[in-house]
């Protein structure tokens, strides 16, 4: 029987997206130790702990998202690149939103997170990181073959699963699978329903990106009713940025 492995990214403190996420999962036959998730489970959403707590609860291994060593590890910036102010203060806002909200545990749980974990299942070796192995903050979209191509002759592993962008694909690079599930709790592909994958091991991977319901205007009214931005709302609604 096929060993099938889900991989869940960029919960962001959306609860909601993340319990929907799981139940679905749960309807698929998949053993929650199978589950991955590859790190940013907090900032932007209005549910850091409770988002910690569902991962802890299901037993579910997670890598350190650069999200969640800002506000495990007290830094003043979340490291992502910056260029407008309006950018910049969109992400302070969320930052020390979520660094204040966040428990004193919680803070310690995610100080202990794994920056990489490898897994080895069913003869595939398998790298899980938040972004990419040379670094927490950096973007590796589907168009960015030189970059792939960088990461495939650095990495020992049959499969790297990163999350960070926020966009869903994979491929194959110089023999290397490359797969980013997307984002259960903040998309940025116009699509506003959670994204996770769920991947076969077979002789070559099979790859089924998942997209599942939950209650966006719930999440929204959440962070409209806190002190988090209004716009953060309005990009759950929409499933994508605003400029």
């Amino acid at each position: 029987m096929t060993t099938r492995l889900a991989f869940i990214s960029d919960i962001h403190g959306n609860e909601e997206a993340l319990k929907a996420v799981l139940e679905d999962i749960s309807k698929r036959s998949i053993d929650f130790q199978h589950v991955y998730a590859l790190g940013d489970i907090v900032g932007y959403g209005p549910k850091p702990n409770e988002a910690i707590a569902l991962l802890q609860r299901h037993g579910i291994r997670s890598v350190l998202g650069n999200y969640d060593e800002a506000v495990g590890f007290f830094l003043p910036t979340c490291g992502c690149h910056i260029t407008s102010k309006e950018d910049q203060a969109r992400v302070q806002n969320a930052l020390n939103w979520t660094a204040r909200y966040t428990t004193e545990s919680n803070k310690a749980f995610l100080r202990e997170l794994e920056e990489q974990i490898i897994l080895e299942i069913e003869g595939w070796r398998i790298l899980l990181n938040h972004a990419s192995p040379f670094s927490i903050n950096d973007y590796v979209y589907e168009k960015d073959e030189e970059k792939q191509e960088e990461i495939a002759l650095e990495i020992e592993e049959d499969m790297i699963v990163h999350g960070h962008t926020h966009y869903p694909y994979y491929k194959q690079v110089k023999g290397k699978w490359f797969i980013n599930p997307g984002s259960v709790g903040r998309p940025k592909d116009g699509d506003p329903r959670a994204c996770y994958c769920i991947v076969g091991l077979e002789q070559q991977p099979t790859v089924e990106f998942v997209r599942v319901l939950y209650d966006v205007e719930k999440v929204a009214k959440e962070i409209e009713a806190s002190e988090l931005l209004d716009v953060f709302a309005q990009i759950l609604r929409q499933g994508k940025d605003i400029k």
